[in-house]
């Protein structure tokens, strides 16, 4: 798909928050925030639309207001967020959110396909297709917003008054529960409706008691660890994974059902896969844990900005890719239709990503640096960061932590080299180019590890290509010290072959050829 020409440039904004809202005109309300405690705020009218990136900036030639689908994927992460903030959680769970940004962006992209001339949805096919006379912006703008409307009822519930003025904003109806057949609003509502029942039985136990409840039936080889006061003498399989005990509360194993979950593109959930992680103990094993040693008694400023800025605490995996396509619809004039195929497309490929991940931390079950090295190294001197503000320091090796928090689940593969692979592929693969251009200044002293201290000046992150984004998005889980360079290579290249079959299929429904 080849990239829209740039429209006449236009004054690129200074660079904002990590974070913000999309604003746009009066005339046309942008997205929702939500606040931690789960009240709605509308968004404050604006002159002029700014697109939601790291680092708040529009590339010249920009639209000037975003399309109906970033504001309701705007929408779908404030929702996310509101949600898992709200209780007090540092980390989001990474496969269920990319599930649900999957189904908003399919049950949109469905509304959308029935007034384009040879889309075909995926689940009623070509079969709804509206006259020509009817396809027209104003008809899928609606069709869109009616379908993004009932799949986040369908999933944020709690939300309905923040939901249901997002969709009055726009001009819609949210009372509106018997529309006139074939009419946009109704258009929206059935293809919505028949992808979320369709998903209902997709293996990730949505309905379950409580939702996205294990159904494999696992259970950890270890008894868990406290963070911070590890004891060797508990272990049973060194390799192996083991949950930890972080404030009193118990890790659990995240959703490993979705290594059985149904994929979009891929022929099984193992499909692709890496090579097992190194025996323990081994040659290859040692090498891999004097390499995290080395790291961390080493980190630089960049590496632990690198580090903090991809752990995505305030966006949640894939959260940090959904700004990737914000960027590129900004950058490159994107409107309804080409956002309806690009936030389709993307999100598939995150979600085949969690997929294949998953099934692959399964298989493995593979300890984390965060016990393992510990193990390992108990008894003998080590050089390691010792601890926010403290630099290198020589500890016992039991005492060795991770500069960032470690997520509960298995190491191997990297979930998060996997999600960047599969974004940075379909997204090079849909514009016809590998060029990204976005760029973020981590400010001095800005570190949520490291307050006041870290960076001692700003340090400037730039990814020209989306490739570049990808590879720095996997390196920096070992720099942070939950990942081993194993889990990140094979992953981000497992990533890109999720990425280029999830386009091959994608491609086929915007032709309709599927």
């Amino acid at each position: 798909m080849s990239q829209r020409p740039a429209s006449t440039a236009r004054t690129v904004p200074a660079p904002l928050t990590r974070r913000r809202v999309l604003t746009a005109s009066a005339a046309a309300a942008g997205a929702f925030a939500l606040a931690a405690g789960g009240t709605a705020h509308a968004a404050a009218p604006a002159t002029r639309f700014e697109a939601e990136t790291r680092t708040g900036r529009r590339a010249p030639g920009a639209v000037a207001e975003p399309s109906v689908v970033v504001r309701w994927n705007q929408a779908t992460m404030d929702a996310i967020l509101g949600r898992y903030q709200a209780t007090g959680n540092r980390f989001g769970p990474a496969t269920v959110n990319a599930r649900i940004l999957a189904i908003v962006h399919n049950c949109i992209y469905d509304a959308w396909s029935c007034y384009d001339r040879v889309a075909s949805g995926t689940r009623f096919g070509g079969s709804l297709r509206r006259p020509r006379a009817e396809r027209t912006p104003d008809n899928k703008n609606e069709a869109v917003s009616y379908a993004a409307h009932l799949a986040l009822l369908e999933f944020f519930p709690e939300y309905r008054v923040a939901i249901d003025s997002m969709l009055r904003s726009l001009g819609y109806d949210p009372g509106l529960t018997a529309p006139r057949r074939h009419s946009p609003a109704w258009i929206g509502r059935r293809t919505a409706q028949a992808v979320l029942d369709f998903r209902h039985g997709d293996g990730a136990n949505q309905l379950g008691t409580p939702p996205y409840a294990d159904t494999t039936g696992y259970q950890p080889r270890n008894p868990p660890q406290t963070a911070g006061a590890y004891d060797p003498s508990i272990v049973v399989a060194p390799e192996h994974w083991a949950p930890l005990l972080v404030g009193g509360k118990l890790q659990k194993y995240l959703t490993p059902q979705f290594a059985v979950m149904e994929p979009f593109a891929l022929s099984s959930p193992d499909q692709f896969t890496v090579p097992a992680p190194p025996a323990y103990p081994s040659v290859r094993m040692t090498a891999a844990i004097e390499e995290v040693l080395d790291i961390s008694a080493n980190l630089t400023d960049e590496q632990k900005c690198i580090a903090e800025f991809w752990l995505n605490d305030d966006v949640t995996p894939p959260g940090a890719q959904q700004m990737w396509g914000r960027f590129v619809s900004a950058r490159d004039g994107y409107d309804v239709d080409e956002d309806a195929k690009l936030f389709f497309g993307l999100n598939m490929a995150e979600c085949d990503a969690a997929i294949g991940s998953w099934a692959v931390k399964l298989r493995y079950d593979f300890a984390r640096p965060s016990t393992l090295v510990p193990y390992d190294r108990r008894g003998r001197r080590i050089s390691s960061w010792g601890g926010p503000g403290l630099g290198t320091v020589t500890m016992d090796g039991v005492d060795w932590q991770a500069y960032v928090a470690v997520p509960p689940f298995p190491a191997t593969v990297s979930g998060h080299s996997t999600f960047s692979g599969a974004a940075a592929e379909f997204l090079r693969r849909f514009t016809g180019t590998d060029a990204f251009g976005d760029s973020f200044r981590f400010k001095a002293g800005t570190s949520t590890v490291e307050p006041g201290l870290t960076p001692r000046t700003d340090v400037v992150l730039t990814w020209p290509t989306f490739s570049e984004a990808a590879r720095q998005a996997g390196i920096s889980r070992v720099y942070g010290g939950m990942h081993w360079s194993f889990d990140n290579e094979p992953g981000i290249e497992m990533g890109h072959q999720i990425g280029k079959v999830v386009h091959r299929r994608a491609v086929c429904y915007f032709n309709g050829a599927h």
